[in-house]
């Protein structure tokens, strides 16, 4: 019986996925880190290998993956992913012009076209309100002929998204190590807010990891 490999990939947006790898893919080399064309339910994306190996329904769950590992990214793709970036950036304007009035409010903040530009991702921070986003994104679809996902970002998902240097003077945590916000947050006492914020306007998540003095 013929071994069946699967690898877990990371998308950029839509976290870890287990794929089923073709026959010919030699999974034994080193291959942790290496970006891969993977097959989605909404077509072909890019994401980062995380680990491949021998499927085991022990470790990997009773049942096969449906999504595909097409191949390991090759060079001659980074010309299509230039030119995505090209297409994403005039899908962006597109958005921001069917928001209308409601454009000054919000910022976007990131845009990725999928690999087989069927689908756009875009990240958008508003400051005072939850924003309707059903009218650009009809626009971009009228135009362009893709689907849309549109995140609207709070504070810290936002510096978390675009980066910012901490008061540390070092890249804030949530834009370089930390993968998620701590659950709870309580700064030293006595601290006064503007010393107990960070860029974000809330608690530092740093405060998570500071000890009291003596322990």
């Amino acid at each position: 019986m013929t071994e069946v490999v699967v690898a877990s990939v990371e998308m950029p947006e839509r976290g870890v996925f287990l794929v089923r790898c073709p026959e010919s893919f030699q999974w034994k080399d080193e291959i942790r880190g290496r970006r891969a064309v993977v097959a989605l339910d909404y077509g072909l994306d890019v994401g980062e290998v995380m680990s491949a190996g021998v499927y085991d329904p022990a470790v990997h769950g009773p049942r096969m993956p449906g999504f595909r590992l097409e191949r390991l990214l090759q060079d001659s793709d980074e010309a299509r992913l230039a030119e995505n970036d090209g297409l994403a950036a005039e899908m962006r304007e597109a958005f921001v012009k069917g928001m209308g009035p409601d454009a000054h409010e919000a910022r976007v903040c990131s845009v990725r076209l999928s690999f087989g530009r069927t689908r756009l991702f875009l990240r958008v921070a508003c400051d005072h309100r939850r924003q309707d986003f059903s009218r650009a994104t009809a626009e971009v679809k009228r135009l362009f002929g893709v689907s849309v996902n549109v995140w609207q970002l709070g504070p810290r998902d936002e510096v978390a998204c675009v980066g910012a240097l901490g008061v540390c003077g070092r890249v804030c945590c949530c834009a370089s190590w930390q993968k998620r916000f701590p659950v709870r947050i309580a700064a030293p006492e006595g601290m006064n807010q503007a010393g107990a914020n960070g860029v974000c306007g809330r608690y530092k998540c740093c405060w998570t990891f500071e000890q009291p003095q003596g322990e």
